[in-house]
């Protein structure tokens, strides 16, 4: 019989509580579901004629393991490393709405050797050129990724809120309503931009690839009218 050393089922029944008896915790999970259906879905219904699709549906693939895995940590009580996957989801939609916003980007990408592709596509160089392309002047994708990476990715001398709740340091994965919310909220968010970016950038006339992303948006819209109006 093979026995684990950690078991994290009474954690996640605790946590399924809390969403079954919270209607935002329900309505994030419906967005999280709903951005992962989408996720999983456009990579299957949508064939790929050119090299540059294909890759965009593997950077999809990678949004949607960041986000199931963030999901499943998070139930199971481990936010500091959910909050990793976060990040890991934030840095590859960025780079994909760069894709987007900017076409000739990706050819680029692909085509440059490691070193310029660190030069000009590194993190930082990407937020700043999509902030330029918005016109955004307030930083926001910058503080949301230093905030992840300070609190969840960086080992920092004041980073360690998500495993000490209250200034009370635990050992191993816990139960928190706290911290759960929060960060089921923020996992909704940017799961949900995460699944806006690949709609756009997967141009199909598939009746069944539309149903998809007319359901995603049609839920994220709803959400967007609660939370972020």
């Amino acid at each position: 019989m093979v026995q684990f050393l950690v078991d994290e089922t009474v954690i996640v029944a605790a946590h399924d509580r809390m969403i079954a008896s919270d209607d935002d915790l329900a309505r994030h999970l419906d967005l999280i579901n709903n951005a992962l259906d989408c996720l999983s879905r456009l990579p299957e219904l949508h064939k790929e004629t050119t090299d540059e699709e294909l890759m965009l549906l593997r950077l999809a693939i990678r949004c949607f393991n960041s986000g199931a895995s963030a999901l499943r940590l998070l139930r199971c009580g481990y936010f500091q490393p959910a909050m990793t996957m976060v990040r890991d989801l934030i840095e590859v939609y960025f780079l994909m709405d760069l894709f987007a916003k900017e076409p000739q980007t990706l050819k680029d990408w692909r085509s440059m050797d490691d070193n310029d592709r660190r030069k000009h596509f590194r993190p930082v160089r990407v937020r700043e050129r999509l902030d330029k392309i918005d016109g955004f002047k307030e930083n926001r994708r910058q503080r949301a990724y230093d905030l992840l990476s300070q609190h969840a990715a960086h080992v920092n001398p004041t980073g360690h809120s998500l495993i000490s709740p209250g200034n009370m340091t635990r050992i191993g994965p816990f139960p928190e309503y706290g911290l759960f919310r929060a960060a089921l909220e923020e996992l909704a968010t940017h799961l949900g931009y995460a699944a806006v970016v690949v709609c756009n950038l997967t141009d199909t006339d598939d009746r069944g690839a539309l149903m998809v992303k007319s359901q995603f948006l049609s839920c994220l819209s709803q959400w967007r009218s609660q939370y972020l109006s």
